[in-house]
């Protein structure tokens, strides 16, 4: 018999890595890391998708008490957020720059070389979205992913993209690359059922799919694929960018210089803390 105390913090583990699933720059892992269930929690995955008949009661209790504070702060946080995105977009915006800038710092330390070969695939990484945007294209804006159909199979791609993400990198950093951010935000807001079946589809055969290709990726190229993550990071800001809609003067330029300056501690410590627990651990 579980004491009160492990479904507690099970449930407050759930909520708040269901908060950092919808923040731009933080990750469900990183948090997961902090709290001291990623390990209990992958175990328990494991077993569930490949070998059922081993779970345990334990393993079970774990996945569902973490459900229970996953979901509603999901929902929760994309309501908040949107609303928050509606009425203070830029220092939102700034925060969220921030936040993706922490992270692509401390995946640059992750970068233990330094060549010609890595600094090929960032460029590569940046290349894949600033020159589509520079010639007015966004993934999201092409027309088949305008039809009914095209919609759909983005959120599919959505899915697929966000159950790659590494521990560093947010979850919605791809979402914002695929233009698809506020979209999925609303239909979590709206309960959009056809839109979030279609998302977590993905989401489920990209875990199993792509966790073992890019686990493959690291061990082989470790220091080009962090690098290529990097140029995608920092070519995802320009998707978030507050002055394409808001104009420069001094004090606005000051906020913004103090909201990146808070995003990115909050994310550098975040993970700092992860780090030390997982070294702690071993």
């Amino acid at each position: 018999m579980e004491k009160p105390s492990f479904y507690f913090k099970m449930i407050l583990s759930g909520i708040l890595m269901g908060i950092s699933m919808i923040l731009p720059g933080t990750s469900w892992p990183v948090m997961a890391i902090i709290l001291g269930v990623y390990e209990p929690l992958m175990l328990s995955l494991n077993k569930l998708f490949s070998a059922p008949k081993t779970l345990t009661n334990q393993n079970i209790k774990l996945l569902v008490f973490l459900i229970i504070g996953i979901v509603p702060a999901i929902f929760f946080t994309s309501y908040f957020i949107l609303d928050l995105l509606m009425k203070f977009s830029f220092e939102i915006n700034a925060i969220f720059i921030g936040l993706i800038l922490g992270s692509i710092y401390l995946l640059y330390l992750e970068v233990k070389k330094k060549g010609l070969s890595e600094f090929l695939w960032f460029f590569i990484g940046l290349a894949v979205v600033i020159l589509p945007l520079l010639f007015g294209l966004r993934i999201s804006d092409l027309r088949f992913f305008t039809t009914i159909f095209g919609s759909k199979f983005l959120d599919f791609i959505s899915g697929l993209a966000v159950s790659t993400s590494l521990p560093a990198v947010g979850d919605t950093i791809m979402l914002l690359l695929l233009g698809n951010y506020r979209h999925l935000l609303n239909a979590v807001r709206t309960f959009d059922v056809a839109t979030l079946s279609v998302f977590l589809v993905g989401f489920l055969i990209g875990f199993f799919a792509f966790v073992r290709i890019i686990g493959s990726l690291l061990k082989r190229y470790h220091s080009q694929t962090y690098a290529f993550i990097i140029g995608l990071m920092m070519a995802s800001i320009t998707s978030i960018w507050p002055f394409a809609r808001h104009s420069y003067n001094l004090s606005r330029v000051i906020l913004f210089m103090l909201l990146i300056a808070g995003g990115f501690l909050i994310s550098f410590y975040l993970e700092k803390i992860s780090s030390k627990k997982v070294k702690h651990e071993k």
